[in-house]
């Protein structure tokens, strides 16, 4: 068993870091030297060591560290956490293969973990996608995911093995599904059947039909189509790309100095000169803060708020102006519609191939598209806005090393024209909370499912309530579809004004009679259902907890942030988002957003055509789902300065509350 060190996803002062328990071990037990473990040649969480995570959960996965030459080691799985990790010291070259129980072994190529992470991972440990391993093979990197690619096509290889492991295992029970693959003492004995060890060279060099022969030589079974592969890659990198995105607010870092994880980073700043100095009384700031999410289709959505406005003292810092800004200037909401433009999962570039940007809509007359026109995810951690210390840090970049016009390429940037003026600025975002694959034995689908039932697509309602009881609570229909995301399920012929129109509570439930009825995934970009109704991307199913998991097992957690005026004043609200934002620079006033977990118990255990009465919902310690809007709580922070301004005292109300969860009434579990 793996120790339990600590495996924190997330570094921000904001966030809570979760922590990593045991998975299960491959039969290849290192011995014990220096600091080394079952899973690598240091303790996670520790100095110099880069834990890293990869995008398939694979058991037993052999490899080395450059920096320690006694020992070898297996990749483990976690159940706990869902995720398979492995471990070296900073700047090693890892190599991987599959060994036998005696001699015979599959090279699987060497990768400089410079090239995924120049950081100790004790603060997020970055992904290593089955691109990574087929370019540590190739010796190149993937131009594009196309399986003409050269790279790509060895990822595909290696896809077809692990999936061929896990057929002959019983572990998937189809082509494309992703699910844990443990590499067993029997996989190892047929691996010494072979007549000789499978070189780097071989393997990527191979035909399809003498890949399909060793396939069969090994394991006995023919490798999946290449189509299938091809899916299975295109699903695993936006796995790796899918999380929460969001900018720290910069209300302590101090100008030109080294901005840490606890101290805060600029966020998303800027102004209509050229150069932005904080004493510089002149200039008109804008100052904003976001959330933003990516689903398991690949689409980005979220929202957030600006401020724009001009400070009336020369202060020494972009912190003491974000504040003063904060009270004094009214806030604008900005909306981010789904688009297939946020980071590429190849190249960690924003929009990288059309250069369209990412767009936020922001409401306010004459105020165009606020846009971010580039930026790159570093060691899988952060976007940074400028040559700051962090950013040669986690770029590799020395203390004095001249930073060149690459390096300006991946800054953080951003533009917005208002009433003619142009804007212009910089982007530090963090990357959290990333997803996982889906275990089957919770979210069962007709596909996966290994009972006679399965539950997936799943059709709720949840109501929203307000702390603010003078406003009417909401309650809204969702479906959760086969592959895990979330979106709306309206009832057909809601009156657009039901806000003002309603007397008890909004109605947009799931239609009693047809709701349950019609294909769960809709066209990506139309989203409308099999009654013309429209319906709206708003999350994803972050992950399953199995029965593996020490605190909540058979949950599954949402993620959703509702980003459209049809939510009425729920728009901007965010659920299930593990994240504490403060509203003040002292730090006493804060928007809380805990988890979203449903537990499955009642549904798993549930005989084909019935419907469970009650699915309990709660946060990750056990108490009732919250919800929050940044927008609405900003607003609160304004009227407290302003109480003139109706309009701001009037959206404070919908700062947050609390939801349940209802499944819906034409909704039943379904046989297999």
């Amino acid at each position: 068993m793996k120790k339990n060190y600590v495996l924190p996803f997330a570094f921000t002062a904001l966030v809570a870091a979760l922590a990593g328990c045991g998975g299960e071990s491959a039969n290849v037990i290192p011995e014990i030297y220096d600091t080394s473990t079952v899973n690598g040649a240091c303790k996670s969480n520790t100095a110099s060591c880069v834990e890293f995570v990869l995008d398939y959960p694979l058991d037993g996965l052999n490899f080395t560290c450059s920096s320690d030459t006694k020992n070898k080691f297996v990749t483990l799985f976690d159940v706990s956490e869902s995720v398979s990790t492995g471990a070296c010291k900073l700047g090693d070259t890892v190599t991987f293969y599959l060994q036998g129980e005696k001699n015979n072994k599959i090279d699987l190529g060497k990768i400089s973990l410079n090239e995924l992470s120049n950081v100790a991972s004790g603060t997020s440990p970055p992904r290593l996608t089955v691109l990574d391993l087929a370019r540590g093979m190739t010796g190149q990197k993937a131009q594009a995911i196309d399986p003409a690619d050269r790279t790509v096509k060895t990822a595909m290889r290696l896809v077809q093995i692990v999936q061929a492991l896990g057929f002959k295992n019983n572990q998937v029970a189809s082509a494309t599904e992703i699910q844990p693959v443990y590499i067993t003492d029997a996989n190892r004995q047929a691996l010494d059947q072979l007549a000789e060890s499978i070189s780097v060279s071989k393997l990527v060099n191979y035909t399809d039909a003498e890949f399909a022969a060793f396939l069969n030589d090994w394991l006995g079974t023919a490798p999946i189509s290449s189509t299938d592969a091809f899916t299975v890659v295109s699903h695993l990198m936006t796995i790796a790309s899918a999380a929460v995105y969001q900018p720290e607010f910069a209300l302590f870092s101090t100008e030109q100095s080294a901005i840490s994880a606890v101290s805060g980073s600029n966020g998303l700043v800027g102004c209509d000169l050229s150069e932005c100095k904080p004493s510089d009384t002149a200039k008109t700031n804008i100052f904003g803060h976001f959330m933003l999410m990516t689903d398991r289709q690949g689409l980005t959505f979220g929202s957030g708020l600006q401020w724009r406005g001009k400070v009336d003292s020369s202060l020494n810092t972009i912190g003491g102006v974000n504040a003063q800004l904060m009270t004094k200037v009214k806030p604008r909401l900005m909306t981010a519609t789904p688009q297939d433009t946020w980071i590429d999962p190849l190249t960690q570039e924003i929009d990288h191939a059309r250069k369209f940007g990412f767009k936020f809509n922001v409401d306010e007359a004459g105020a165009q598209d606020l846009i971010i026109t580039q930026g790159t995810l570093l060691a899988n951690k952060m976007i940074l806005g400028t040559g700051s210390n962090l950013y040669r840090s986690l770029a590799g970049k020395t203390e004095t090393e001249v930073l060149g016009s690459a390096d300006q390429a991946r800054y953080g940037l951003w533009n917005q024209t208002v009433n003619g003026v142009l804007y212009k600025g910089t982007l530090d975002l963090y990357k959290l909370y990333p997803i996982s694959y889906l275990d089957k034995n919770i979210f069962r689908t007709q596909q996966n499912s290994p009972a006679s039932t399965y539950l997936f697509p799943l059709y709720a309602n949840l109501t929203f309530k307000f702390t603010d009881t003078s406003l009417k609570s909401v309650k809204l229909g969702i479906a959760i579809d086969r592959n895990g995301d979330i979106r709306t399920n309206i009832r057909p012929n809601v009156p657009a004004d039901i806000f003002e129109t309603s007397t008890n509570e909004v109605d947009l439930s799931t239609d009693s009679i047809t709701g349950c009825s019609g294909a769960d995934v809709l066209d990506k970009l139309l989203m409308q259902d099999g009654h013309g109704t429209q319906q709206y991307r708003i999350g994803t199913v972050t992950r399953t907890f199995t029965n593996g998991s020490k605190v909540t097992p058979n949950t599954i957690s949402l993620r959703m942030i509702l980003g459209d005026k049809v939510f009425g004043t729920l728009d901007g609200a965010l659920i299930g988002m593990n994240t504490t934002i403060k509203t003040s620079a002292n730090g006493t006033d804060n928007v809380v957003v805990g988890g979203a977990l449903v537990q499955m118990g009642s549904l798993l255990q549930a005989s084909a055509g019935s419907r469970p009465t009650t699915v309990t919902f709660t946060d990750s310690a056990g108490q009732k789902v919250k919800w929050g809007n940044s927008f609405a709580s900003f607003n609160r922070v304004y009227s407290n300065n302003v109480p003139a301004d109706t309009e701001s005292k009037e959206l404070a109300k919908r700062s947050g509350g609390e939801i349940s969860f209802e499944l819906a009434p034409c909704y039943s579990v379904k046989a297999k």
